[in-house]
């Protein structure tokens, strides 16, 4: 896959994510920790960070607040991951994931943010627009503060400027940024639902799904389905990708290696289909660790001949 250039992943919520490792977990009791797990965290830095295993540069730019902030700027820089940040006034938040590996189940506790002033959000647009490059993806939450609208003003200003946007988002904020005709929408099937107010629960719904937001002027729509697979479209038509069977030690985080492997592979010009091969295997090579967005570039490598492709 050719080299693109920089990606600008805009994570407006970022977070430091805490693993516990907690065998026999049941709530109401005390267990011990087995292992703990720190990084910095939010969909944003886990892009980043599978941005860089596949060796494609890419670069986070967040706001960052108080002792939890410093820490997550610290842990990225000792992972390397580049990055663009504002300070804010508020605590950044901490997200929780409790992994008990004797039943394989996760669960995730993860906190609002800090409000962010509309004086903080004015800076933090100034920085993104100050990042040269031609692809910017629009990762996660927004915090508490800014109205959902402010996403719709950020990807209106970047296509005036010449740039392109990939939107992984949910709730208003998806809704927001769909009214602005991002470039790319990419959503896993209960967020496109909500916004479609739908149950996306199989193939058939979701090609239906996504044909309705690409009919609004969206170029490319794919929705993700976990073991099912993902559902993209195109002015070429829609694509099923189908990853291989495996045994998942944490699903948390794989939308976010998908997206950063479908990033990757439409900024260099990649077809949807091949585009959606090479995030599938991301996805699943995800799926195999603990750590969101920690994956490998052999065993992605490997899984791609592994990931079915048909049309539709």
């Amino acid at each position: 896959m050719p080299q693109p250039s920089t990606l600008c992943v805009i994570t407006p919520n970022p977070a430091l994510d805490r693993i516990l490792i907690v065998p026999e977990l049941q709530p109401g009791t005390i267990r011990r920790v087995s292992d703990v797990q720190v990084a910095a965290g939010g969909k944003g830095f886990n892009v980043t960070r599978a941005a860089q295993a596949i060796e494609v540069n890419a670069v986070v730019c967040a706001p960052l607040g108080g002792l939890t902030g410093q820490q997550v700027a610290w842990l990225a820089a000792q992972e390397g991951l580049p990055m663009h940040t504002v300070t804010i006034g508020g605590e950044t938040r901490i997200c929780t994931l409790l992994i008990d590996p004797t039943t394989e189940r996760v669960t995730v506790l993860n906190e609002v943010g800090p409000c962010v002033s509309e004086s903080e959000w004015r800076e933090y647009v100034d920085r993104i627009l100050a990042i040269p490059t031609a692809w910017y993806l629009i990762c996660g939450s927004l915090p508490p503060g800014p109205p959902p609208t402010v996403l719709s003003y950020l990807i209106e200003v970047l296509h005036r400027c010449g740039r392109r946007v990939m939107v992984d988002t949910s709730g208003p904020a998806l809704a927001a940024a769909v009214a602005a005709k991002p470039d790319v929408v990419k959503v896993n099937g209960a967020e496109l639902g909500s916004l479609l107010d739908v149950s996306i629960d199989n193939v058939a719904i979701a090609q239906r799904a996504v044909e309705h937001v690409y009919r609004q002027g969206i170029s490319r729509v794919v929705v993700t389905l976990g073991a099912h697979g993902a559902v993209g479209i195109d002015k070429e038509g829609g694509v099923l990708a189908i990853p291989p069977p495996i045994t998942a030690h944490n699903p948390i985080g794989c939308g976010d290696s998908f997206f950063a492997g479908f990033a990757a592979a439409i900024s260099t010009g990649e077809s949807l289909a091949e585009a959606l091969r090479i995030a599938t295997a991301c996805a699943v090579a995800d799926a195999q660790t603990l750590a969101p967005g920690a994956i490998n570039r052999a065993v992605v490598d490997g899984l791609l001949p592994q990931v079915a492709i048909s049309y539709w």
